[in-house]
C-alpha cells in the first residue's frame, strides 16, 4: 500500500519503501531496464520481466534517504520517480 498523497497513476511502486521494508517491488514497461540509485550514488540496473514487474533489495535505509528510479533514453537518464524514505 502506498502513501495517500501519492497518485497511483504516476507511481510504478506497489508498496512503500521504508527503513523496515528494504524490498522494492514495482511495475514498469515489460522487458525494459530501470536504474535505481540511493542518495545520488551509483546506479544499479534492474530488468523488468515480461509483465513489467521489477524487484530490488537495499541493504539498509534511513529516514530522509532518497531513492531515484530512472530509465535511459539514448545517453541520458530520465527520472521516473524520486522516493524519500519517510519512516
Amino acid at each position: 500500500m502506498r502513501y495517500k498523497d501519492i497518485n497511483p497513476a504516476f507511481d510504478p511502486l506497489i508498496r512503500n519503501i521504508t527503513t523496515k521494508q528494504f524490498h522494492v517491488i514495482g511495475v514498469y514497461a515489460p522487458e525494459s531496464k530501470i536504474y535505481i540509485a540511493l542518495n545520488g550514488g551509483r546506479r544499479s540496473s534492474v530488468n523488468t520481466d515480461i509483465g513489467g514487474l521489477f524487484e530490488y533489495d537495499f541493504d539498509e535505509l534511513h529516514v530522509g534517504d532518497i531513492v531515484t528510479f530512472s530509465v535511459k533514453n539514448g545517453s541520458d537518464y530520465e527520472m521516473l520517480l524520486e522516493e524519500v524514505i519517510r519512516e
